[in-house]
């Protein structure tokens, strides 16, 4: 595993300057740094949309569906850099895990904003289609990770040092088993992902998803390509 690691960032370097490598690397662990201090059990293990940090610190208790894959994202990527073991990350998916199984949901999809302090939707209640397909592929992506862990940790790389967190997932001392808990959790995330139901969001005739669906008065908002629905993976939510 840290082979591989080190081959995957001396490819990376043989594309960037030393300098730039440095300030990439630099922004990722701020980036990380970021969660670590914001997300945990006050907020029930969902990232905030966004903090202000002048002229004073104000952290916005809400979330969306983006705003958490990005984070679970955030989580195994930690792991691929070696600033977290591979218990800690299994311990922060599992978390948030739980937490998502237990959100307000529509057709299958999370709801767009959620109060991460009470975990209900935030009115009026609504399911956006952008932030929903974000979810969707970056739980599909955490998933994989999980599984490439769990297969290199059964081969002998990576074991974690430390002992294993204890979750409603988890119990404490098995760290024997970090495989098999890996391997549930990307099946969770695998189900999770599976989960919405995309078709009344489509609009066949003409070909293109509508930007989103009010729950209330079971209206979809217009339609729009994937640009301007803001489809760029990950767009929109995180801080803004």
């Amino acid at each position: 595993d840290s082979r591989t690691r080190a081959r995957s960032r001396a490819r990376s370097r043989a594309r960037l300057s030393d300098a730039d490598a440095l300030y990439l690397e630099g922004v990722a662990r701020d980036t990380w740094r970021f969660f670590e201090q914001h997300v945990g059990e006050a907020s029930h293990h969902l990232p905030p949309d966004n903090v202000q940090t002048a002229p004073h610190t104000l952290v916005a208790q809400r979330t969306s569906p983006t705003n958490i894959g990005l984070y679970l994202l955030s989580v195994v990527t930690a792991r691929a850099f070696g600033w977290i073991d591979a218990a800690q990350m299994l311990s922060r998916c599992e978390a948030t895990l739980d937490t998502l199984e237990r959100l307000p949901r529509y057709r299958g999809h999370v709801l767009n904003w959620i109060d991460t302090q009470t975990l209900q939707a935030l009115p009026p209640a609504y399911v956006s289609t952008v932030d929903s397909g974000n979810l969707c592929v970056h739980l599909l992506a955490v998933a994989v990770a999980l599984e490439g862990k769990a297969a290199a940790v059964r081969g002998g790389g990576g074991v974690a040092p430390a002992a294993m967190p204890a979750t409603s997932q988890t119990s404490p001392g098995a760290l024997d088993d970090l495989p098999q808990q890996l391997a549930r959790a990307a099946e969770r995330c695998r189900d999770l992902a599976a989960a919405p139901e995309f078709g009344f969001l489509y609009d066949a005739r003409r070909r293109l998803f509508h930007i989103g669906w009010r729950v209330g008065d079971g209206q979809a908002n217009e339609q729009a390509d994937g640009q301007a629905a803001g489809g760029g993976l990950g767009e929109g939510s995180l801080g803004g």
